[in-house]
C-alpha cells in the first residue's frame, strides 16, 4: 500500500546505496500505485545503479558518507530498461506506465514505443498496441524489433496477409534472423501454405540448426504435406535436441498414431498432460487420490477424468466397460453436463458425476484420464474395441423427436462445421480447416428436389441459423436444432435419421457411437485416428470417409458425396 511513510523510506535506502531494498519496497509500491511517476523514476534510478553495480559492491553497512556516488543516467534508457524488468516479472500496468514515462523524455524513441506496443498487446489492446509500433515504424522504417512486434500483432488478430508481409520485410532487412524466418513459416501454415512453411523453416534451420522448435516446427509442415517419414525424423530430431520436449512428443505421438503405430505412439501421447507441465495447463482432477498408472484394479474404485473436445469423449467413452471388465468395483465418471444424460446409458458405470460446479464427487482409490486407456489396456489396430452400438437413447425420447421430424423420406443429417474454439489459435487454424459454410452443401441439399431425401440439420452454434438463412429457401434442411438441450436429444434426432453426413467433429462421433451410418468429410491433414489412405475406420464399422485430395478443396469432396448418395439412392 502507498503510504508517505514507504515513499520516505524507498529515497532514504536509495540514498543510502541500498539499491536492491528501494527496488523493492518501490516495487510493492507500484502494486497499489502503478502510474506514480515519482516511484518509477526512482525505480528506474534503482535499477540503473544495480545493473552497472561493480563485481565487488563497498559495503553499505558503512554509513553514508562511504556510498559511491550515484552514476550518470540516461533518464529514458533507464526508464525503458525498467519497464523490460516489469515486462519480464508480467507486472504489465507497471511496465506500461514505465514506458509511458520514458517516452514523455524521449516521444519519438523507437525503442519505448515498440516496448509499449509489447505491453499494450499482451493487455489484448490491439488497436492502442498497433498504433504505437506503428508510430514507432513511421520514425524509424527498419526497426527490427517493433516491426517483429507488430508482424505477431496481426498474427494474433488473424490478418495473416499482413503478418506475412511485415515478416518479409523483416527479412529483407534482416536476412539472417533465424527467428523471423520461423515465424513466417507458423503465419504460412496458418495460411494453409505448408510447401511455403517449409521453404521458411529450412531457411531457419539454415541458419540456427540448434533449436529444437524449429524442427518441431518443420515437422508440421512436412505433416501437413503427408510427408510422414521425413516428418517423423525432423520430430526425433527434436526430442534430440530435447528429450523433454513435450510439443514435440506429442507431435509425433499423433502422427504415429495416424500411421497405426499405436505401441510408440499411446505412450508419447501421455505426454499432453506431462507432470513437469504447468499444473494450470494441465487437466488433472482436483482430487487427493493418485493417478492411475496400470496397477492392478480389482476390487478397487477408479474415477475416469474428462479432457479435450466432446468428440474425444463420444469416441473413448467405449473404454469404460472394459475398465469394469478388470474387476473395479466402482466406476465413475465426471462429464461436462451436455454429455450426462446420454453417457447414463454407459454399460457398467456406477456414477456419473457433471462438472456443473454443484456436484461432490466422492472419494476413489485412483483417477485416470480419459484418452489414456487406450494406452493402459493395450489397443493396436487389431483390438480396437468396436463394437456399437455403445451408447443408447431412450425410447420415449427418440419417439418425442420422431413426431417432429419428417415422416416420409430417406432422412439426412447434416453438419458442415466445428467448434472454432476462438480461444485457442492452433485449434481455431485446425477448426478452420475441417469446416465449411453450409452453401457448399448446395450440391447435396439440390438433392433434395429430384430424389425422396430430406435433410436435418444437426448444426449447432450462434453461426448456424444465419448460414441456414443464407441458403435458398426451398433448399434449406430441416432445422430443430433451436430446441436441442444436449446430446441426447441429438442423439435421439441421429437415431430416427438414416444416414447423418459430417465434418470431422463431435457429431460424426455420436452418430458412430450409435451405430448409424455416417459420411464423414475429413480435411486433407485429417486427425490422426482416421489413419492414413483409409476410406473406412477401425473405431466405426458404419463410418465412411471422404477426404480433401489438395488442402482446402471441399468442392471436390462434396461432389464426391452427392455422386455416393446418388448412387445410394439408385434401386
Amino acid at each position: 500500500m502507498w503510504t508517505a511513510e514507504s515513499w520516505l523510506t524507498s529515497q532514504s535506502l536509495y540514498s543510502s546505496g541500498h539499491y536492491d531494498e528501494a527496488l523493492a519496497r518501490l516495487d510493492q509500491l507500484l502494486q497499489s500505485a502503478p502510474s506514480h511517476r515519482q516511484a518509477i523514476e526512482l525505480a528506474a534510478l534503482c535499477l540503473h545503479e544495480i545493473h552497472h553495480a561493480p563485481p565487488n559492491p563497498p559495503d553499505h553497512k558503512s554509513d553514508a558518507q562511504a556510498v559511491a556516488p550515484h552514476r550518470p543516467v540516461d533518464r529514458p534508457e533507464a526508464l525503458n530498461r525498467l519497464g523490460c524488468w516489469f515486462y519480464g516479472r508480467r507486472q504489465m500496468p507497471q511496465a506500461e506506465h514505465t514506458f509511458e514515462v520514458a517516452l514523455s523524455f524521449e516521444p519519438d524513441w523507437p525503442p519505448a514505443l515498440s516496448n509499449l506496443g509489447l505491453v499494450l498487446r499482451e493487455q489484448q489492446r490491439e488497436p492502442e498496441a498497433e498504433a504505437a509500433l506503428r508510430r514507432a515504424l513511421a520514425i524509424a522504417p527498419d526497426y527490427v524489433p517493433a516491426r517483429n512486434n507488430l508482424a505477431v500483432l496481426l498474427w494474433q488478430m488473424k490478418r495473416l496477409d499482413e503478418a506475412e508481409a511485415e515478416y518479409r520485410q523483416i527479412l529483407a532487412v534482416q536476412p539472417d534472423y533465424a527467428l523471423a524466418h520461423n515465424n513466417l513459416g507458423l503465419v504460412l501454415l496458418d495460411l494453409g501454405r505448408p510447401q511455403d512453411a517449409e521453404v521458411a523453416f529450412r531457411h531457419a534451420l539454415a541458419i540456427d540448426a540448434t533449436a529444437p522448435e524449429m524442427h518441431n516446427n518443420l515437422g508440421n509442415a512436412l505433416n501437413r504435406q503427408g510427408r510422414s517419414n521425413e516428418a517423423i525424423a525432423a520430430y526425433r530430431q527434436a526430442l534430440t535436441l530435447r528429450p523433454d520436449y513435450t510439443t514435440a512428443q506429442g507431435n509425433l505421438a499423433m502422427l504415429l498414431l495416424k500411421l497405426g503405430a499405436f505401441e510408440e505412439g499411446w505412450r508419447l501421447y501421455e505426454a499432453r498432460n506431462d507432470e513437469t507441465a504447468n499444473a494450470a495447463d494441465r487437466p488433472w482432477p482436483p482430487v487427493p487420490y493418485p493417478k492411475w498408472r496400470g496397477e492392478p484394479l480389482e476390487g478397487k474404485s477408479l474415477l475416469v477424468w474428462p479432457e479435450q473436445g466432446y468428440g474425444d469423449l463420444l469416441q473413448f467413452c467405449r473404454y469404460l466397460p472394459l475398465l469394469k471388465a478388470r474387476g473395479v468395483t466402482r466406476l465413475s465418471f465426471a462429464c461436462p453436463p451436455a454429455l450426462k444424460r446420454l453417457f447414463e446409458s454407459l454399460e457398467g458405470v456406477d456414477a456419473i458425476y457433471p462438472l456443473d460446479g454443484k456436484t461432490s464427487i466422492a472419494g476413489h482409490d485412483y483417477w485416470c484420464l480419459m484418452l489414456s486407456l487406450p494406452m493402459h489396456l493395450g489397443t493396436t489396430l487389431d483390438t480396437i474395441p468396436a463394437h456399437t452400438p455403445y451408447l443408447r437413447v431412450p425410447a420415449d425420447l427418440t419417439r418425442a423427436w420422431r413426431a417432429r421430424l419428417p415422416a416420409d423420406g430417406f432422412k439426412i443429417g447434416l453438419v458442415w462445421a466445428g467448434d472454432p474454439r476462438a480461444y485457442d489459435r492452433g485449434l481455431n487454424a485446425i477448426d478452420r480447416r475441417r469446416s465449411l459454410p453450409a452453401r457448399t452443401f448446395l450440391p447435396l441439399l439440390r438433392l433434395a428436389q429430384t430424389t425422396a431425401v430430406k435433410f436435418v440439420s444437426l448444426q449447432k452454434g450462434a453461426a448456424s441459423q444465419p448460414q441456414i438463412e443464407d441458403l435458398p429457401p426451398n433448399l434449406r434442411p430441416f432445422d430443430l436444432m433451436a430446441d436441442v438441450r444436449d446430446f441426447a436429444d441429438t442423439a435421439a434426432i441421429i437415431e430416427c435419421l438414416d444416414l447423418v453426413i459430417s465434418v470431422d467433429t463431435s457429431v460424426a462421433h455420436l452418430a458412430g457411437a450409435l451405430n448409424k451410418p455416417v459420411w464423414i468429410l475429413s480435411r486433407h491433414d485429417g486427425c490422426w485416428r482416421w489413419l492414413r489412405e483409409r476410406n473406412d475406420s477401425p473405431w466405426y464399422p458404419g463410418a465412411r470417409l471422404f477426404r480433401q485430395t489438395t488442402p482446402g478443396n471441399w468442392s471436390g469432396v462434396i461432389d464426391r458425396v452427392a455422386q455416393a448418395l446418388v448412387n445410394l439412392r439408385q434401386p
